[in-house]
C-alpha cells in the first residue's frame, strides 16, 4: 500500500492536477489523494468507503452548499423533500440515517468537519469558497476523527496558504438574478509566511413566484463568505497556521405551496406559484470562526498536530406553515438559535516501516440557546383548541363571544443547553507483507448534557381560557431541568488485501456511538432521555483501476445495524392541538450497495454512474402518531428509491485551447405512495409520485494560454417539475396540507480569470 506523510508539495500538485484535469484535452484518470484516515493517501488504497467532491466538481455542477453535491455522491442525501432545503435545519444523511435537525437536544449521527474542525448542527452547511474537496465517509469513523461519527462523516478541506503567488476573480450570471461573485489571493509575506485571502458573494431571485403579501420572495438567495489563514513555516519542524473564516445566509424562507383545500389560489403545485401571507419570512445565519493550528515533526517517524477553534453562530428562521393566503388558517413557524462552541483536538502520528498509528483527543464546550416560536391566528387557534375541548369550533366562537378577526397569539419553547465531549482514539494499520493489511481502532467517548425547557404562559386569550398553551407546555409553565452523561467504547476491525497493484478489496467490522439527548420540543425526555444510538457495520469492498487504467471503480457492500436510532417523526399527543417533530427511539437494520464507477472511454471521452440500493428494517417503540393515535410498537420494511446518476465528459482535440462537454443525468424513483404516511387522497395533488429526471450540461472553454475561463450552462434542462409527498405541521387537523417543488430550469454564464 503506497502511504504518503504530510507533504505540502504533494498535496499542492494533487489539488493543481484535480483543479485542471477536467478541463484540458486529458481526461485520463488521475491519482486522487485523501486523508480519511489521517494521512496523505491515493483514495483507491484506502480501505474505507470514501467519495470525493473536488474543485473541478464544484465548478461543473456550480455547487454552493452541501445539498447540491447530494446527487454525486452515493448514499448521501441531504434533507428528505423538496422545499428548497436550506442551512439552519439541514439533514445530513448517510446510507438512509438521519439526524434530527431541529433539536438542539441531540447530536447529528453524520459528524461534519470543516478544516478539521466539528461543526454543530446549524452550522454544517459552509458556502463552497476556496474549496480544495469535500470526503463523504460511509459507516462509523470515530476511531480518525476527533468525535462521534455514528453514520458517516462528511469532512469538508479548504485550501491552505502556500508559498506561490496565485489568484483568481471569477462570476457566475444566470437566469433568476443570478450573481456569483468569487475572489482568492495567496501570496507570501515574508520567506516562510504565505497568507491566502477567499471571498464569496451569491445572490439570486426566488423562483417561485410569490402573489401574497409577504415581502420576501421564497427561495431568494444571499450568502456571503469569506476566509483569511496565515501560515508560518517556523522551523524546519513547525508549521503554525492561524485562519479566521465568515458565513453569512438571509435567505428567502421555504417555498411552501399549499395543496388539498379551496384556500389555495393554485392548485396545481407544478406551476411554482404561492399565495403566502407568512410574517416577515426568512431563513438567516451569522457565523464566524477562529481556527488556530500547530503541526510539528518530533523525528523522522513522529508527528504530531494541536488544533482548537471557537466558532459562534445565531440563526432566525420564519416559514409559513398553512401554504396559504387565508387568514383564518393562518399559522407559522420560527427556530432561533444562539450557540458557541470551543474545539480541541491533540492528535500524533507514527509512520514506520510495517506500522502506521493515529492516536489523539478531543474536547469540546458548547452552550446552546434555542428558541422555537409558533404563531396563528384566532381562527387557527379556535380549530387547535377544538381539539383540547372536545367542541366544534363555531361553537367555542359562540360561547367565547369573538370572531375570526386580524388578532394573533403565539407560543414559545425555549431550550439552553451546556454540552461537554471529550475522546481518545487510536488507529493501527500493519503491513503484514506487500498484499495484507490489518487495521485496528478504538475510542472512548464521554458526553455531558445539562439541557432545560421554558414553555412561558401564552397571554393568548384561548390559553388564557384554556389555563394551559395550545401546543408548548411545561410544568406550571415554569423551566424544567434535565441532566445526563453517557460514555461508550467503540472500534473497528479491517483487513485489506491487495490484489493487484492497481486493485484491492477489504472488509470491515466497525463500531459507532451518537450520545444520548434530549427532545427540545419534549420536557418529558427530562425524565427518560433519548437513548444513545449503537451501530454495527459490516462492509466488503472492491476497489481498483482496470483494463490499462480506463475503469475505475469503488463498489461496497454493507450491513448496518443501529440499536435505538434515534428518529423524528411528527407526533400528536392526545389533547394537543398539533402534532410536533418529536424524537423517539427506533431499532433499524439497512443492507444495500454502492457503486462508483469512471470510464475513459477513449482520450477524448470519459462517463460516470452513481448508484446505490438500500433496503430498511425498522422497529419503532410504541408512540401516538400525527392524529394523535397510539400506535404499537411496529415492524417497517422499506426499499429506497433507485437513483443513479450517469455523467458524460467529451473534450475534442483543438489547437487554440481546449474545450469540455460536461453532462449530467440524475434520475429519481419517487416511492412516496409507498410510505407510512401516504394517504390515497394525496393521488388528487397534480404530479404526486411522479420520478424526477434531471439533465444538467455545461461547455467549458480555455484559450490555450489556461489564463481564463468561459462556460455555458444549464441546470434541469428538462424542466422537471418533481413535487414532494403532501404535509405539514397543520395539514390534517386544518386541512392545509403542502408540498415542495423541483427549482425551474436554470441557465447562465461562467467566467473566470486566473493570476
Amino acid at each position: 500500500m503506497k502511504i504518503y506523510r504530510r507533504n505540502p508539495m504533494v498535496t499542492a500538485i494533487v489539488a493543481a492536477s484535480l483543479a485542471t484535469s477536467a478541463i484540458a484535452k486529458d481526461l485520463s484518470l488521475e491519482e486522487v489523494v485523501v486523508t480519511a484516515q489521517k494521512r496523505e493517501q491515493n483514495a483507491q488504497t484506502v480501505p474505507v468507503t470514501v467519495d470525493t467532491f473536488s474543485q473541478t466538481d464544484v465548478e461543473n455542477t456550480g455547487a454552493l452548499i452541501l445539498e447540491d453535491m447530494q446527487d454525486y455522491i452515493p448514499g448521501f442525501k441531504v434533507g428528505t423533500d423538496i422545499h428548497g432545503g436550506g442551512v439552519t435545519q439541514s439533514e445530513l444523511i448517510i446510507r438512509g440515517v438521519e439526524g434530527t435537525a431541529i433539536s438542539t437536544g441531540g447530536d447529528p449521527s453524520v459528524a461534519t468537519f470543516y478544516d478539521e474542525v466539528y461543526l454543530p448542527r446549524a452550522a454544517t452547511t459552509v458556502a463552497f469558497s476556496d474549496m480544495q474537496r469535500i470526503e463523504v465517509l460511509k459507516g462509523p469513523q470515530g476511531t480518525l476523527f476527533g468525535r462521534n461519527a455514528a453514520a458517516g462523516v462528511v469532512n469538508m478541506i479548504p485550501n491552505s496558504p502556500g508559498e506561490e503567488t496565485e489568484g483568481m476573480l471569477s462570476a457566475r450570471l444566470g437566469n433568476y438574478g443570478l450573481q456569483r461573485y468569487e475572489g482568492m489571493a495567496n501570496f507570501s509575506v515574508f520567506d516562510g509566511i504565505a497568507v491566502r485571502v477567499n471571498a464569496l458573494s451569491n445572490q439570486r431571485d426566488g423562483v417561485v413566484e410569490n402573489f401574497g403579501p409577504s415581502p420576501n420572495d421564497p427561495r431568494e438567495q444571499d450568502n456571503q463568505a469569506a476566509r483569511v489563514a496565515l501560515r508560518w513555516d517556523a522551523t524546519d519542524f513547525l508549521t503554525l497556521q492561524l485562519a479566521y473564516d465568515y458565513d453569512k445566509v438571509d435567505n428567502g424562507p421555504k417555498a411552501v405551496l399549499g395543496v388539498l383545500n379551496d384556500r389555495t389560489n393554485f392548485p396545481d403545485p407544478r406551476v411554482r406559484k404561492l399565495n403566502t401571507d407568512v410574517i416577515d419570512g426568512r431563513e438567516k445565519r451569522d457565523m464566524d470562526a477562529w481556527t488556530a493550528k500547530a503541526l510539528f515533526d518530533l523525528n523522522e517517524q513522529w508527528s504530531g498536530k494541536f488544533i482548537t477553534s471557537y466558532r459562534q453562530f445565531e440563526t432566525f428562521n420564519l416559514q409559513d406553515e398553512d401554504g396559504t393566503g387565508d387568514h383564518e388558517v393562518y399559522v407559522d413557524t420560527n427556530n432561533l438559535e444562539d450557540s458557541d462552541i470551543f474545539y480541541n483536538e491533540l492528535q500524533f502520528s507514527f509512520a514506520g516501516d510495517y506500522l502506521d498509528l493515529v492516536m489523539g483527543a478531543n474536547y469540546s464546550d458548547e452552550e446552546t440557546f434555542q428558541r422555537t416560536d409558533l404563531t396563528f391566528s384566532t381562527a387557527a387557534a379556535v380549530s387547535l383548541a377544538s381539539e383540547q375541548v372536545s367542541l366544534p369550533p363555531t361553537l367555542i366562537n359562540s360561547l367565547l363571544g369573538f370572531a375570526y378577526d386580524d388578532t394573533f397569539g403565539s407560543e414559545s419553547m425555549i431550550n439552553r443547553g451546556e454540552f461537554e465531549n471529550f475522546g481518545l482514539y487510536a488507529d493501527a494499520d500493519f503491513t503484514v507483507n506487500d498484499r495484507w493489511n490489518l487495521i485496528a481502532g478504538v475510542r472512548y467517548s464521554k458526553d455531558e448534557k445539562a439541557f432545560s425547557w421554558h414553555a412561558p404562559h401564552s397571554d393568548f386569550i384561548l390559553a388564557q381560557l384554556l389555563g394551559e398553551n395550545l401546543i408548548f407546555n411545561t410544568e406550571n409553565n415554569e423551566p424544567e431541568f434535565a441532566a445526563e452523561e453517557w460514555s461508550k467504547v467503540t472500534g473497528r476491525l479491517v483487513a485489506n488485501f491487495q490484489v493487484t497493484e492497481q486493485a484491492m478489496t477489504y472488509v470491515s467490522y466497525s463500531t459507532g456511538y451518537k450520545s444520548g439527548g434530549f427532545d427540545s420540543l419534549n420536557p418529558g425526555t427530562g425524565q427518560a432521555p433519548l437513548e444513545p444510538e449503537e451501530v454495527v457495520n459490516i462492509e466488503l469492498g472492491v476497489k481498483g483501476d482496470f483494463f490499462d487504467n480506463h475503469l475505475r471503480t469503488q463498489v461496497a457492500l454493507f450491513k448496518m445495524e443501529i440499536e435505538d436510532r434515534q428518529e423524528s417523526i411528527e407526533s400528536q399527543e392526545p389533547g394537543s392541538g398539533a402534532a410536533v417533530p418529536t424524537v423517539i427511539n427506533t431499532d433499524e437494520e439497512f443492507v444495500g450497495t454502492e457503486i462508483t464507477v469512471d470510464w475513459l472511454v477513449n482520450d477524448e471521452f470519459r462517463m460516470g454512474l452513481i448508484y446505490s440500493y438500500r433496503e430498511q428494517d425498522s422497529r419503532r417503540e410504541a408512540h401516538f402518531d400525527s392524529q394523535a393515535e397510539f400506535q404499537q410498537a411496529e415492524q417497517l420494511n422499506t426499499t429506497a428509491p433507485q437513483d443513479y446518476t450517469i455523467t458524460l465528459d467529451w473534450s475534442p482535440v483543438l489547437s487554440f485551447g481546449s474545450i469540455l462537454f460536461h453532462l449530467d443525468y440524475i434520475y429519481k424513483e419517487n416511492i412516496d405512495p409507498d410510505d407510512e404516511d401516504h394517504q390515497d387522497r394525496f393521488f388528487e395533488v397534480p404530479g404526486y409520485g411522479d420520478d424526477s429526471q434531471l439533465l444538467n450540461a455545461r461547455i467549458l472553454f480555455v484559450p490555450g494560454n489556461g489564463r481564463f475561463e468561459i462556460a455555458l450552462w444549464g441546470k434541469n434542462l428538462l424542466d422537471d417539475d418533481t413535487i414532494s409527498r403532501p404535509g405539514g405541521l397543520t395539514g390534517d387537523l386544518l386541512g392545509t396540507f403542502h408540498v415542495g417543488v423541483q427549482d425551474p430550469t436554470t441557465y447562465g454564464v461562467d467566467a473566470k480569470l486566473i493570476f
